[in-house]
């Protein structure tokens, strides 16, 4: 078990955050499952990889015009940019911070969103939610997600080879994105343990809006700490798939 080197507890600002954001939907979205877009009305002659992408742009569009710039967004961006100043070699990531209802998300494999309310979170805590979405971009979990899509979606989008796959897809790509958030946990946990911070703020950060059960696209909050509490350095990026 790891050892917690957890710093003092939940600030007050912190405990309002926290009683502020329960209730208003996951915050870690990345890889999100996209068996709805796949079964929508595709453009003629489009592959699946085109619909993804084209999905993807059409949100961040949509989200951009939400982007903030004011104290909250500097907190966020400075305590980006310590993370990223830890990677070697640095990504190619962008972080934008929004208003709204968004928590945190990956889109398009490097673009990561945050509301910028989260910003009244400890800072263990912030840096757990955006060290696990930079552990999405770096592990290319978008990628993985779009190779699933297109082995089983070949050719163009069309309603019959969608209805024939759908049931398949959704399983694997089910199993892959669980796969990617307890990887993208385990990236955000050393992240923030190298820099002195402990599982209290893990703890802290995946409590802000748990998960009682599992999800098309996220495993049990009880799941994800049980995970971090056995995992060595040996992690792997991705869990394997054995779907039928």
């Amino acid at each position: 078990m790891l050892q917690s080197m957890n710093k003092p507890g939940l600030s007050g600002s912190g405990a309002r955050a926290r009683t502020a954001w329960r209730g208003r939907g996951g915050w870690l979205s990345a890889g999100a499952l996209l068996v709805a877009i796949v079964l929508a009305a595709p453009v003629s002659a489009e592959g699946i990889l085109s619909v993804l992408a084209r999905s993807h742009r059409q949100k961040l569009d949509e989200l951009k015009r939400q982007a903030v710039s004011d104290p909250r967004a500097e907190l966020l961006r400075q305590d980006f940019e310590g993370l990223l100043a830890r990677q070697s070699p640095r990504p190619d990531v962008e972080l934008l911070v929004v208003d709204g209802p968004v928590h945190a998300e990956t889109l398009s494999g490097r673009v990561i969103v945050i509301s910028a309310g989260l910003a009244v979170l400890d800072e263990g805590e912030r840096l757990f939610i955006l060290a696990h979405e930079l552990g999405h971009v770096q592990m290319g979990h978008w990628a993985e997600l779009c190779a699933v899509y297109a082995r089983h979606i070949p050719a163009e989008v069309t309603p019959d080879v969608t209805d024939a796959v759908a049931p398949k897809l959704g399983r694997e790509a089910s199993a892959l994105v669980h796969g990617h958030e307890y990887a993208a946990d385990a990236f955000a946990w050393r992240s923030i343990r190298a820099r002195g911070w402990g599982l209290g703020s893990v703890r802290g950060a995946l409590m802000v809006v748990p998960n009682v059960g599992d999800t098309s696209t996220h495993p049990a909050t009880r799941k994800r700490l049980a995970h971090l509490r056995t995992i060595g350095e040996a992690e792997s990026r991705s869990a394997g798939l054995d779907v039928d």
